[in-house]
Formats: C-alpha cells, structure tokens, sequence
C-alpha cells in the first residue's frame, strides 16, 4: 500500500522526510529528530513518545544503529563441551584480556569481541590448561583489533603479541580462523546494547530524572563491561544481556522494565518474555547498587 494511503494521526510530524527517518527493522522505524520509535501497521503509522538521552547518544554518520539483531535467535545460546572445565579458568583470562585490550587502548567494541571469539572457541574444547587459553586469548585480541581497529593499531597489536601467541604464528593464526568458520563479524552484546542507548529507552511520558539518565549511561557500559567476567555470561545470548541490561537500567530508575512500548520495541511477548525476565534476574543478583550515605541517590557499585 503506498504511504500516503496510510493513516498519519497518531505518527511524528516528521515521516515524509526519508532523510531523517532511520529503518531499524522490518516494521519499526526510527526519527532521529524528534528521538521516537515509529510502527507500521497493516493500514497505520504510529509514534511512541520521545525517547530522552545525553546529547552525546544523538545518532549522528559515526553512529547508526542496525536492529537486525532483533530477528535472531534468542532461545539458544552456545553449548559447552565441558563447561565446568572452562568456567574454572575463563574469569582470569577474561581479566588479562581487560588488562592487554586496556594496555593498547582497544575500544570496548574490540574488547567484547574477542571475548566473543574466545567463548565461541572455547565451547567446542573438551579440556582446558591455562597456558594454552592464553595463547588462544591472544590469538582473539588480534583478530578482533584487526577487524575493528585501523590498521596502524593492528599492526603494533600484531607485532607485541604474536610472539608470545605462538612461535609457528601464521600457521596457528589460521587454525584459530578455522575454529571461528572464518567468520569475525559478530555482532555482541555490546553492540546491541549500543544501539539500545543510542536509541533510547527511556521515554518523554514517563517519571524520569535527567540527572539520573545521565547517572545511569555513565556506568551502565562499566557494568556490562564488568558482567563479561561472570560466569553467568556464557549462558545469555548477546541479544539477552543486552535488553536484560536495558531492564535493569529502568529499574533503576524506578521504572516498569518492560512497558508496551519496550515490549513492542523489542518484540518480546508472552513466548519470550520468560527469558528477559529471567536475564534480569541474573544480572540483579551479580549487580550491588547502595545509597549514598549522605542522601538518598543511589550508587552503582561496579
């Protein structure tokens, strides 16, 4: 049906300008003028409130976020070999892969994607030393600097590492490849959650305080950096921690975590409604938040 035959009532001022109208995903759209979610329906548009945010989340050509995320797979998740095995080891190496990404100055983005390869590896390995997830540690940091870094930062990260990655490198950097399907381009829960807080998801109507928005944006990436050490992270989807976070961070704020407009937004219904919940409920166990001694604010402790 052609737009003009649809119903424009209830739908932002803005929809005829393609130039300012963001697609996110198959029916949901996105005004970047005036920061709301839009929906098309069989035979209408129609606009949540404004979503509310820092200046510095406005979208701009640096950032453009892509939903397609939306549509994968949120019921399953890696299965490991020998999970228990891993699970002894993965919390220090996890810390030297913060420590080395850190040293370099690699984006969080880089970070969580070589955690991304280091899980995905790890999970079809039946035993486990720790000299050897080191080197295969190592191995993810490059690859993932390389994907995501330019080429300057990936060639210093490259030459300081591969020695003490291994001493047949080439050979062994194409086993590693072998073991991720040569596939690099992995979209992690920090990329999800990125597109969330560029996005928004927190709403004009709603009882907010910006002060705390701000509060919130400025540690919610600490906390999620900090959850990548968790046990509990291997068994979440990327797709589940990140709208988990998205939760708990309405929480927070006193907020229903999952209004009509997040449950449209986000496509969770009564199927899957069980797994955000029950993501929410992890990360609030792993998360302490305490009140300021001298007021009533409340403190993230991370």
């Amino acid at each position: 049906m052609p737009d003009h035959q649809y119903e424009m009532s209830k739908c932002c001022s803005h929809y005829k300008n393609r130039n300012c109208i963001l697609k996110l995903f198959n029916s949901i759209s996105y005004c970047m003028i005036c920061s709301c979610f839009i929906f098309q329906n069989i035979s209408s548009f129609e606009s949540s409130n404004k979503t509310i945010k820092p200046n510095s989340f406005e979208i701009n050509k640096d950032y453009i976020p892509s939903f397609e995320w939306l549509n994968k797979e949120t019921t399953k998740n890696k299965s490991f070999v020998n999970k228990k095995g891993y699970l002894k080891l993965r919390p220090s190496i996890i810390k030297n892969m913060k420590k080395i990404c850190s040293y370099f100055s690699l984006s969080l983005k880089t970070y969580f994607l070589s955690v991304e390869y280091f899980d995905k590896i790890n999970s079809n390995t039946s035993s486990y030393n720790e000299s050897t997830l080191f080197q295969i540690s190592l191995f993810c940091i490059i690859l993932a600097t390389k994907f995501i870094e330019n080429s300057a930062k990936a060639l210093k990260v490259q030459s300081t590492l591969k020695e003490k990655a291994s001493k047949n490198y080439l050979v062994d950097e194409v086993f590693v490849l072998k073991l991720l399907d040569y596939d690099l381009n992995i979209y992690t829960s920090y990329d999800i959650f990125m597109d969330i807080l560029y996005c928004g998801f927190i709403f004009e109507n709603e009882d907010y305080n910006y002060n705390q928005i701000n509060l919130i944006y400025y540690n919610i990436q600490k906390i999620l950096y900090t959850f990548s050490e968790s046990n509990s992270y291997i068994d979440m989807t990327p797709k589940q921690i990140a709208i988990s976070m998205m939760a708990f961070s309405r929480e927070l704020m006193n907020l229903n975590p999952f209004t009509s407009n997040i449950q449209k937004i986000f496509m969770i219904n009564k199927i899957n409604e069980e797994i955000y919940m029950k993501g929410l409920k992890i990360i609030k166990k792993k998360i302490k938040i305490e009140k300021e001694v001298k007021g009533e604010k409340k403190r993230i402790v991370v």
